[in-house]
């Protein structure tokens, strides 16, 4: 009859694990014979489901009854790479059956029960008190409620708790049969990982399935009434971890309570307990993220799985409390360095803006044959990116200076050569960039008749070094990336135009190209747990042109003339728009890109020039559209000799 039970209360557990093994992964953990109740705390044949889209891993934590293996056990599990081992008896059952040590792992007494049994074990114990089966019952409930009531039992199970989480390998825990103090252990880890109560109590229960034959067989060998009292002790019961679950909800009101409050747990020790033994399969709102979030949380998941996870990091406790509370805090944004693909964009139109700023001295039609004129002029401007499902907003700053001189050589032909220096300053995705670009730039334009009226060819070319400064605030509590870099910086730009006074204006229509080429060297990011090694960037931008200049007619002034001005433009960019940056974190991939995507940019603005003889003064403003935005502005000075 109570062979029939123990069957029937198997066959229960059984169901109740399979019930609850759907879609977990597939255990392999080997079963030893002579250490029946040896099993993964990740389940018994499927790894365990937990909250929040999580499974258990497997080979992490595992359970057992004495260790006594046979010489092939033992063999066994020296193959498991487990570096440690938890004995919970008491010493007196250590000195009856001795831990066999297993090789390259350490071994630990801590002994849970202590002086609560006066050195017995417990089912020993509770034989010697129990006059029937259900004193024997009360008897194992009224431990389990020990094990949370007890003051030195929670200080043992406490330091149990913070060993597991010191440890960065595989590690067992056992006690004599492996099924109360143990079982009480596995459980609360099981708790923490956070599987449902159903299955953890179907995995407290598997202990009759998997100890059923050395149970029928202590029993076989019994005088029946002492079999009747000894069959509860023998095995487990529902009702025994229910009785501890219940002295947790008594006592602390909840097992995070009885965490913290009764073990001494700290938060990051449950963090490191539970991150080494839950893999999150996605992470909160990661289905629904794309372009470089999607890419910063996949590069969240997947630091699961390196040493930043399941110890004490920052890492770990940022990833567990976002896990809790169902927010990745923005991190998921700047994790993967989206400010360095903004502030290639950047550096990559820079030379857009050198020709901007040169252009009223760029034709030499306001020199004679053999003059030349020396100009400076400032450069200033500003450009935003509208954030996007894709990417986060951008900004970029811009202020510097341009010295030249232009030369014109013949009724056909100018020259005009310029050095300059400027300063960037990108925004975006919690991060910003600080660039010194220096560089040099020279030009030339031919006129088929001569550079006043007609068909005319302008070309262009500059050369920049720039160092590259970087910091990125990664929020979380993740710190700052902080990095350095340079790099070099060449571009071209060829124009095919027509200069056609008309009724005192002159209009000069163009249609060109521009190449653009950066060369940034590769860095290593520091300060901060996720900081990065940020791949070299070598990219290249080309596009088409279309302009439109419109001159006035000079407006007197006293002896000054003034000149105002209008220009439009149009740029349109050939092949791939998109200009991305790449890098790595402990051997994983994460690419961004540039939140400035836009194929088709327009540009309007307005200019003055006021000439005194041989002095030019001049201002303009400009305004750029289509996809970002921005403005800018030039002060310009320059002398005729």
């Amino acid at each position: 009859m109570l062979q029939r039970s123990l069957y029937s209360l198997s066959i229960l557990s059984l169901s109740i694990v399979a019930a609850h093994a759907v879609g977990g992964e597939a255990l392999n953990t080997p079963r030893l014979s002579s250490m029946d109740n040896f099993r993964d705390v990740a389940g018994t044949t499927t790894a365990r489901s937990t909250a929040h889209d999580g499974t258990l891993r497997a080979g992490v934590f595992y359970r057992s009854n004495a260790l006594t293996p046979s010489a092939a056990d033992l063999a066994t599990l020296d193959s498991l790479g487990i570096k440690a081992v938890y004995d919970l008896r008491t010493p007196g059952e250590i000195s009856t059956a001795p831990d066999a040590p297993l090789t390259g792992a350490t071994y630990q007494n801590i002994d849970i029960l202590g002086a609560a049994t006066s050195g017995a074990n417990i089912t020993t114990a509770a034989i010697l008190n129990a006059p029937d089966s259900a004193a024997a019952m009360k008897l194992m409930q009224e431990t389990n409620r020990a094990f949370v009531g007890d003051a030195g039992m929670r200080a043992q199970f406490g330091t149990l708790f913070n060993e597991l989480a010191s440890v960065d390998a595989a590690q067992l825990l056992h006690c004599t049969a492996g099924k109360d103090r143990t079982g009480w252990a596995a459980a609360v880890l099981q708790s923490i990982a956070g599987v449902d109560s159903a299955t953890i109590m179907s995995d407290y229960l598997a202990t009759n399935e998997y100890s059923a034959e050395r149970i029928a067989a202590t029993l076989k060998a019994m005088p029946p009434s002492m079999a009747s009292i000894y069959a509860p002790l023998l095995g487990v019961d529902a009702s025994y971890l229910q009785a501890g679950l219940d002295q947790v909800s008594a006592q602390y009101g909840s097992m995070d309570n009885y965490l913290k409050q009764g073990l001494g747990l700290s938060q990051e020790t449950i963090y490191v307990l539970r991150a080494k033994m839950v893999e999150y399969n996605s992470l909160p709102g990661q289905a629904g993220m794309v372009g470089n979030s999607a890419a910063g949380a996949k590069l969240l998941q997947q630091l699961q799985n390196t040493r930043l996870s399941g110890t004490y990091t920052a890492y770990n406790y940022y990833l567990q409390a976002a896990i809790d509370n169902q927010n990745l805090e923005g991190v998921e944004s700047t994790v993967g360095g989206q400010v360095h693909a903004d502030a290639a964009n950047y550096l990559l139109r820079q030379n857009a803006l050198i020709d901007q700023s040169a252009a009223p001295y760029a034709s030499g039609t306001d020199l004679k044959m053999g003059q030349y004129r020396l100009w400076s002029t400032t450069l200033t401007d500003y450009l935003g990116t509208d954030g996007s499902s894709h990417t986060q907003s951008s900004n970029e700053h811009n202020q510097g200076l341009m010295l030249g001189a232009t030369q014109r050589f013949s009724e056909q032909l100018s020259g005009r050569a310029s050095v300059g220096y400027s300063q960037g300053k990108v925004g975006g995705a919690g991060g910003s960039v600080d660039t010194d670009l220096t560089f040099f730039n020279l030009g030339a334009r031919y006129a088929l008749e001569r550079l006043e009226q007609g068909l005319f060819v302008d070309a262009n070319a500059s050369a920049g070094y720039f160092d590259y400064d970087s910091k990125r605030e990664l929020g979380g509590g993740l710190g700052t990336a902080q990095g350095d870099s340079h790099g070099k910086l060449v571009g071209a730009t060829l124009l095919f135009g027509y200069r056609a006074p008309v009724s005192g204006m002159i209009f000069e229509p163009g249609l060109g190209v521009r190449i653009s080429h950066l060369d940034q060297a590769s860095f290593k990011e520091k300060g901060s747990e996720l900081a990065l090694d940020v791949d070299s960037n070598k990219q290249t931008r080309r596009s088409a042109l279309a302009k439109l200049d419109v001159s006035f007619a000079p407006i007197s002034l006293g002896n000054w003339q003034l000149v105002p001005g209008v220009r439009v433009g149009y740029e349109h960019t050939l092949g791939d728009r998109d200009v991305q940056s790449s890098g790595q974190l402990l051997g994983l991939n994460i690419e961004q890109r540039a939140a400035f995507d836009s194929r088709d940019q327009f540009t309007g603005g307005v200019n003055l020039m006021a000439n005194l003889g041989a002095l030019s003064l001049g201002a303009d403003m400009n305004a750029s559209a289509g996809g970002s935005h921005g403005f800018g502005g030039n002060l310009k000075a320059s002398y005729a000799f």
